[in-house]
């Protein structure tokens, strides 16, 4: 069994540390401390550019909820048409008023980029039946899935993870995320069967002033700026090296 490592990137900088250190996959998005939203076209074709591993790109229009109104569902698909131009997998999640995948959605992104892999994100978690909801994926073709199991952090959701790998059809990939590192990544591995792991590594720098202008008065005193965590990269991917697991 090899699995795969992939590390959620906000940057170009954060794109190459990981290619550096010999990750599958990066998946590109912007705020990461909301849990992220959809990165700019510049954005990903500068990853894109300098970057050979592979890409997958976040398209999530707003920090809120994932029951979008009609407005926001066309973001998302104007935004999957265009990125589907380019050689990217895209990462998409959202959920119906009963709590369910969205179905018309899912399809119309599919439509929109016909040619590229789609990844159901971490909005799985939030459903209020992830077993159907996990079984609607798959009977719509969806090609991976990115979950913790219905809980925060994906050690506490193995039962449910373990499930889904199990149940999962030709085809599906269910990639585990939340709160991996490389103290937890091999338990997770060895008790359910995921084929990979997703995770985020950045450190986020003490706040030094310099006299630089900023560009909010909400925090002035708060520092947004954040450097590659090398070091949990590195990490896990050893584990899981040790373990056999790679």
């Amino acid at each position: 069994m090899s699995v795969k490592v992939e590390v959620c990137v906000t940057s170009l900088a954060e794109a190459r540390a990981a290619e550096s250190a010999g990750v599958d996959s990066v998946e590109l998005c912007s705020w990461l401390a909301c849990g992220g939203i959809t990165p700019s076209y510049g954005s990903v074709n500068t990853v894109r550019e300098f970057v050979r591993t592979r890409l997958r790109v976040l398209i999530r229009p707003t920090p809120a909820s994932f029951v979008y109104s009609e407005e926001e569902r066309q973001v998302i698909l104007r935004d999957a048409m265009l990125l589907g131009m380019s050689d990217v997998g895209l990462v998409i999640g959202s959920l119906d008023q009963n709590g369910l995948p969205h179905e018309l959605l899912v399809k119309g992104v599919k439509l929109a980029a016909p040619d590229r892999e789609i990844t159901f994100h971490r909005a799985l978690d939030h459903a209020g039946d992830l077993a159907v909801a996990f079984a609607f994926l798959g009977t719509w073709g969806i090609q991976r899935v990115l979950t913790s199991g219905g809980r925060t952090k994906a050690l506490d959701g193995v039962d449910v993870l373990k499930a889904f790998v199990k149940e999962a059809p030709p085809g599906m990939v269910v990639a585990a995320a939340g709160g991996i590192n490389p103290e937890n990544v091999v338990e997770l591995v060895e008790r359910t069967g995921v084929q990979e792991v997703h995770f985020a590594a950045q450190r986020m720098l003490p706040h030094e002033p310099d006299g630089r202008a900023a560009m909010s008065t909400s925090a002035p005193a708060a520092s947004f700026e954040t450097i590659p965590d090398t070091a949990k990269i590195e990490g896990v991917l050893n584990a899981l090296t040790k373990a056999g697991l790679r």
